[in-house]
Order: C-alpha cells, then sequence, then structure tokens
C-alpha cells in the first residue's frame, strides 16, 4: 500500500489506538508494525482471531498478560554465554510467570465449557497457544535462588548461606568494638559525631580534621569542607581486611549462581522465546478485540471481486456519535460519484470506504454491520484534501493532477481509487471534462472508483454511463443544515438558490439567476429535485408502512398473548381440579377401607351390612373415577396434534420415559415414541414436550455458559505492589468491573511517595471504560484512595 494512502485515511491513527489497547510492550510493537495486506486467506484467519478473542473477553475477561516483559535481549545474552544479572533473570522468571498465568485461565475456560464449544468459537485461540511449553522447573530453581526484590537469597548454595553467615559474624565484631569506641569518654573530643560509617566499603568513624595525629587509624575519605576525616580504627583494620575477603567469596559465589542460572535459561532459550512470541502476539490479538468492543464493530465478510457493501458504517476518528452510511459498490457498479454541499459528508463517505477497507485488510474488525462485505485490493490511492505544495511551487490543481498521474499508470482491477473534489482548482468547465475523462479511463482499467464532486457534469454521467452510479450527502433545506446521511442512486442538488432566498436574498435575484443558467444545466437540477421528491414520497410511504406492520405486529403479539393467557389459566383451573378430583378419590379409598374394617371387626351377624357398605363404596369411587377420567378425556380432545412434530423431544407422563416422536397418527391422537430401546405408543394427551433434551448441545451450551458478569469486588487494594504490576492489576480490574456493570470503583493504592497512585492515574487516563476519577474525600481514605466511575 502506499504510505500517501495510509496516511490521508488516517490509517495510523487506528492502528496507534489498537496498539495502546496492547497489556505488553511487544504486543504494542507488533501492533505498530501491522500493514494491509492483500492475501484473502491470511486475512481471514486474522478476523476470525479477533472475532474468537473478542468473543472469550466478552464472556468471560481479558486474558491475563501481567508480569510478560521484553526479555528478547536478556535471551540473546544467555545464548551467547553471558552472565545475566538479577534483575534480567527476575525479568524471565515473570515472564514465565505470566505463560503459567495465561495457560491457566485457559485451561479454566476448557473445563467449564463443552469441547464443542471450545472447537466452534474459540480453537484458533486454542491453537495459537497449543505451542506454550513453559518452564515451572526452571521458576522453581529461580525462586530457590532470587527473591521477590530480586535479590540473590542466602539459600541460593549452602555455601553462599555460610558466606552471609561469616559476614554477619564479623560485622557484628565490628560494629561492638566501634560503639565501645564512640562511646568511650576517651574518643568524645576527637570525633565529629558518634556515628558509624562506611567508606570504600570499610567501616569508619568521622574524626575532626585536627584531631587526625590523636586518633590511631587509616584514613579513607574526608567531608566536602574537609573539617571531617572518616577514619579506621587500627582495632577494626584485622576484622575489616577479614570481612572484605569473605565477601570477595561471597561475590565469586553469587557471580557462580547467577552463571548456572543462566545456563539453564541458555538450554532453554529457544522455547522461552517461542512461548514469548505466542503470548505477545495474543495479546496483539486482544487489543484488536478490544478495540472492536470499545467501537461495536464486526469482522465484514471479504472477496476479491470488488464487491464492496457496507451497512450502518461509522468512521471511528469522529468523536460524536456519526451518522451510519450504507453504501454498495461492485458487480454492476464500478464507480461512484458523490454531490452533495460542502461539509456535507462527501469526504467523510469517502475516507470511510477507504479506511475500512485498510482496517479489514489488517485484519481488524470494522464499525459496520455483522453483514457487511469489503473487497480485497492489491492497491489503494486516495487524492484526499488540498495538498498544495509551497517547496514544490504546485497549486492544488497541480499537486491533485500529479497524484491523479501515478494513479492512472498504476491503477488495474485490483485497485480502489478514492479521489476527493475531482477537476477542482481550475475552469469549472475544463474541470468537469477533465474528470469525466479519467473516470472513463480508470473504468477501462477496472479498478473501483469513488469520487466527489459538485460539478452537474459529472451528475449527468453517471446517469448517462452503465456501471456508474449516483450518491448524494443529504441537505435539509429547512434548517439549511447537512444530515450527513448518504443516498445511493440520487445525486446532490448544489441548493444554491434556495439556501440564498432563506437566508434573505430577493426573488429578483434568484429568478434572474435561473435565467443565466444553461439549459443544461436547468435540466439537470430539475431532474434531481424530482428524484429527490420522489424519494421523500417513497420514504414517506415506507415509514408508514413500517409502521402499520409495526402496529400490526403489536396487535397479533397482544392477540397471542391474551389466547396464551387464557389458555394457561384454564390448564391450571384443569390441573387444579384433576389434582382435587384425585385427592377426592384417594380419600374415599382410605375412609372405605377403615369403614369396612371396622364393620368386619364386628359380629358376623352384620356381615351382610358390611357387605352392602363396601358395595356403596366401591360404587361411588366407580363414579369419582368415570367423572375424573371423563374430564381427562375431554383434555384429550382439546390437544392439538399439530402441538407436535417428528422429531420433537418429550416424556411420556404415564411412564416417566423421555424419547424422540418418531410417528405421529393425528386422526387417533398417538404418537410412536422412541424411548431408548423402547418403542411406544402413547397418546399425545399423555405427552410432555422436553425444550431440551440431556444429551442435546443446547442444555450442554446451557450447563456449561459461564456468565460474564460473574462476582467482582468494587473495591481493588494495590499496597504494596511494584509499580508495573499494579498498572497490569488496574488494568484487568477496570475491564472486569465493566463487564460486571459496577458503576463505580474504589481504587487503594495508599499514600507514601505517590508512585502508586501516580502509576494508577496513568492506567486511568488511558483506559476507555473510564468516565472519570478522583482521590478519595476524607472519610473515603483520602490522598491514598482513588475513586472512579465506569462508563
Amino acid at each position: 500500500m502506499k504510505e500517501h494512502s495510509l496516511e490521508v485515511l488516517e490509517y495510523k491513527k487506528i492502528i496507534k489506538m489498537t496498539a495502546d489497547r496492547a497489556a505488553t510492550n511487544i504486543g504494542q510493537e507488533i501492533v505498530n508494525n501491522l500493514k494491509p495486506v492483500n492475501n484473502a486467506d491470511y486475512i481471514q484467519e486474522r478476523l476470525a482471531e479477533v472475532t474468537a478473542m473478542k468473543s472469550m473477553i466478552a464472556e468471560f475477561s481479558t486474558p491475563p498478560f501481567g508480569g510478560v516483559r521484553d526479555i528478547r535481549d536478556d535471551l540473546k545474552k544467555a545464548a551467547k554465554g553471558s552472565v545475566l544479572s538479577t534483575d534480567a533473570i527476575s525479568r524471565v522468571r515473570s515472564t514465565l510467570r505470566g505463560v503459567s498465568e495465561l495457560q491457566r485461565y485457559l485451561e479454566s475456560i476448557k473445563a467449564d465449557l463443552d469441547p464443542r464449544i471450545v472447537e466452534r468459537e474459540y480453537q484458533l485461540i486454542y491453537d495459537l497457544c497449543s505451542d506454550l511449553q513453559n518452564r515451572p522447573g526452571l521458576v522453581r530453581e529461580i525462586d530457590r535462588c532470587i527473591n521477590e526484590y530480586g535479590e540473590l537469597a542466602d539459600d541460593a548454595s549452602a555455601k553462599l548461606k555460610s558466606l552471609r553467615s561469616k559476614m554477619d559474624s564479623i560485622e557484628n565484631s565490628i560494629r561492638d568494638k566501634l560503639d565501645s569506641i564512640i562511646k568511650s569518654n576517651h574518643y568524645q573530643d576527637m570525633l565529629q559525631e558518634n556515628i558509624v560509617t562506611r567508606r570504600e566499603n570499610r567501616y569508619v568513624v568521622p574524626v575532626k580534621q585536627e584531631q587526625r595525629n590523636n586518633f590511631d587509624g587509616i584514613v579513607h575519605g574526608q567531608s566536602a569542607s574537609g573539617l571531617t576525616l572518616f577514619m579506621e580504627p587500627m582495632a577494626v583494620v584485622r576484622l575489616n581486611n577479614e570481612l572484605r575477603e569473605v565477601r570477595a567469596k561471597e561475590s565469586a559465589e553469587i557471580q557462580r549462581i547467577l552463571q548456572m542460572l543462566s545456563s539453564k535459561i541458555a538450554q532453554d532459550e529457544k522455547i522461552i522465546k517461542r512461548d514469548l512470541m505466542i503470548i505477545t502476539r495474543l495479546d496483539s490479538i486482544a487489543a484488536a478485540a478490544k478495540f472492536s468492543l470499545d467501537f461495536e464493530c464486526n469482522a465484514p465478510e471479504i472477496n476479491e471481486k470488488g464487491l464492496i457493501e457496507l451497512n450502518q458504517a461509522r468512521h471511528p476518528l469522529l468523536k460524536e456519535d456519526p451518522v451510519p452510511i450504507d453504501l454498495k459498490l461492485g458487480d454492476d457498479i464500478t464507480t461512484l460519484v458523490i454531490t452533495g454541499p460542502n461539509t456535507g459528508g462527501k469526504t467523510v463517505a469517502l475516507k470511510t470506504v477507504g479506511l475500512l477497507t485498510l482496517m479489514t485488510q489488517t485484519g481488524l474488525h470494522i464499525p459496520a454491520a455483522a453483514n457487511s462485505t469489503v473487497a480485497v485490493f492489491k492497491k489503494i490511492f486516495a487524492d484526499i484534501g488540498d495538498e498544495q505544495s509551497i517547496e514544490q511551487s504546485l497549486s492544488t490543481f497541480s499537486s491533485h493532477m500529479h497524484r491523479i498521474r501515478e494513479f492512472l499508470a498504476e491503477s488495474d482491477d485490483s485497485t480502489l481509487v478514492l479521489m476527493d473534489e475531482l477537476g477542482v482548482g481550475t475552469d469549472p468547465e475544463e474541470g468537469a471534462a477533465l474528470g469525466i475523462s479519467i473516470l472513463e479511463k480508470l473504468q477501462q482499467k477496472n479498478a473501483v472508483t469513488i469520487a466527489t464532486t459538485h460539478y452537474s457534469q459529472l451528475k449527468s454521467y453517471a446517469y448517462t454511463t452503465d456501471e456508474v452510479e449516483n450518491a448524494s450527502v443529504e441537505f435539509d433545506i429547512e434548517t439549511l443544515k447537512p444530515t450527513y446521511k448518504l443516498i445511493m442512486g440520487v445525486p446532490g442538488g448544489s441548493n444554491a438558490f434556495e439556501i440564498a432566498l432563506r437566508l434573505g436574498i430577493p426573488q429578483e435575484i434568484i429568478d434572474r439567476a435561473r435565467t443565466l443558467l444553461s439549459d443544461e444545466s436547468i435540466k439537470v437540477e430539475d431532474i434531481i429535485n424530482e428524484l429527490n421528491q420522489e424519494r421523500n414520497r417513497y420514504q414517506k410511504l415506507r415509514e408508514e408502512m413500517e409502521e402499520l406492520r409495526d402496529h400490526e405486529k403489536k396487535l397479533k403479539e397482544k392477540y397471542e398473548k391474551m389466547i396464551e393467557e387464557q389458555q394457561q389459566k384454564h390448564e391450571k383451573e384443569m390441573k387444579a381440579a384433576r389434582e382435587e378430583a384425585e385427592a377426592i378419590v384417594e380419600e374415599t379409598k382410605k375412609e372405605t377401607k377403615r369403614i369396612i374394617s371396622n364393620l368386619k371387626s364386628k359380629d358376623f351377624t352384620q356381615r351382610s351390612e358390611v357387605d352392602r357398605a363396601q358395595t356403596s363404596a366401591n360404587q361411588n369411587l366407580k363414579e369419582l373415577s368415570e367423572i375424573l377420567e371423563a374430564e381427562n378425556e375431554k383434555e384429550k380432545e382439546k390437544i392439538d396434534a399439530d402441538e407436535f412434530k417428528e422429531g420433537d423431544q418429550v416424556r411420556v407422563r404415564s411412564i416417566g420415559r423421555k424419547g424422540e416422536i418418531t410417528s405421529i397418527d393425528r386422526d387417533k391422537k398417538e404418537a410412536q415414541i422412541q424411548a431408548g430401546i423402547m418403542q411406544v405408543t402413547a397418546s399425545l394427551a399423555d405427552l410432555v414436550k422436553v425444550d431440551i433434551p440431556d444429551d442435546s448441545e443446547e442444555k450442554q451450551l446451557k450447563n456449561y455458559r459461564v456468565k460474564k458478569a460473574q462476582h467482582v469486588s468494587p473495591k481493588l487494594d494495590l499496597r504494596g505492589e511494584r509499580y508495573e504490576e499494579a498498572q497490569y492489576k488496574v488494568d484487568k480490574y477496570l475491564d472486569d468491573a465493566f463487564l460486571a456493570g459496577l458503576n463505580e470503583v474504589e481504587i487503594v493504592h495508599g499514600k507514601g511517595t505517590g508512585a502508586l497512585r501516580n502509576a494508577v492515574e496513568e492506567v486511568l487516563e488511558k483506559n476507555s471504560h473510564v468516565q472519570d476519577y478522583r482521590l478519595g474525600r476524607q472519610k473515603e481514605g483520602g490522598m491514598g484512595v482513588t475513586i472512579v466511575k465506569i462508563q
């Protein structure tokens, strides 16, 4: 792609906005190095990766990239045999821990999801991370040798521990002797202060200059004024010498340990480097996904046929709510001529098409509807704005022609050409003629072209030429303001006379001006006005039709809801009645048994009475059962056979089994059910639909789905954290708080030196979820707390 096109279409601003969303330095570097490509397969894969990551962030949270450092130079040094510093080794450890944290994040998602969901939605992410190996053994070894503050631990080796223990013992002896000296009355007049300090790595005391000859010791330095000498008493010279020897041994042991750790890092250099590249590339994908979420973007369909179809497309750099545009180009139309008033949105429409095409060919989602389509071009040329060059002594017109000459020479059937105000800067008649000729040449080369203009001749050319289409940006005559809507198929009028009249120019001047127009100009303007009137009528009719459809839809929904409510009410009443009847039958059975039992226990002569009572009870039970059965039969008759269909998953109430309907006899209102290995014939009234079977994908999706709005604490405590770790935690916390729907959160950083507060403010300034922030009030924690509003 031409660098000039990237510049005028403001592509680099989009790249920077995306890079700012990366968590690691290398991730930012990867994004900043992105360039548009013309390999459709590559673009499709990049878009799919961003889609997968976007879904992952929306459903769960942003993958963790905390602790990942730029250790490329450290790895190179280790590979060459150099001994790494404790800081460098700590950076390697921090990065490896970051890899482990990312692996745990991915494993936790995988464990909570159905494998089919992982394969369908996130497989690209897991494929990318499949080569992550990490080196937990190396991390443990570094942890054993270097503490969390980046210092070599005493337990790094038995020898180091012994040497440091000996050093402590010698230092204690030296301090004891020096303490006795500075507390001694004998030395009070000689000492400048009663303190022990160090010079040249030896313990000394401050002695007055004039007492130099009276103090038995060795001078190791003096104060800036020269009034104080720092002297080592002879009483501790031997101990200081011994301490120096032990320190030298300690230094050698430290060097040996660092060499050992550096060698281990060198052995795994390729693996660590690969892990670093994978995790930072994933970070760059996450940055693109965050951009997509922040700007409500989607992945467009791509093609290599020159077809562009943008729906609800917005320019991402417009700060206030931009008016979406719809635009279609390709197939039968290869050239689009956009007309309309100045500042009406012609240039914005032109830039939107160019920028969204560049974003697509970079693998970025675009701020447009999901059903948008973007073509892949090998060349994109843009001539936008006034590029007058004082240095080259080129006029505006000459500057445009210089650029267009290049377009004409290099364009072909895989080229997108964008030209703003074609033919401007010279005589209007000649400029229009030249513009038509340029468009004809580009059409011959099969280039896809979009040009803006206010020349009527180009509008006529678009009307009368195959594969050329008019478009316009709408202008509201009533308010004298552009609406910024792009209207395909209709050219824009100049509206000069209407605007002049509304601004107070006398009618007679307007009428005279019309007589001075050429017949061709009048004809073109009349056609445009008629088309606009026709379009407005059509638009009004369409809006009325939509209102009628909405009204009809609401009435239908209301009616269906009423029917459903009545049906539910009836079913509820019938269910209650059946349950009551069944309860009566059951109670009657129990009562009958009790009575019969009592009667049987009486005298044998009363058996005939018992028999009569039993017969009567049975008759009553039979009548109740018949009534209940009749009610059930009525309910069965009301069953709509169309409610069920083959393939429905159902439960047979009478036997408590679930299965699938294999066939239906709608006359008999019966169905054949395959319930496991059983083939069951059941009445439709005996069936209950099971919305989601146990083994269906839908139920498993529901069972495995992890809600994104999980509990997030409204307070984050950073006290004790390091600068970079704090920034990472704040950034991740803000993402989680936003997804959880928190409106306000509290970040505790403490007062201290203010370094943590500064670290927090740096993140808050850049984070897109932050609406506002302030320091806490006295009752909230004052300077030690920052209150953040989430938008």
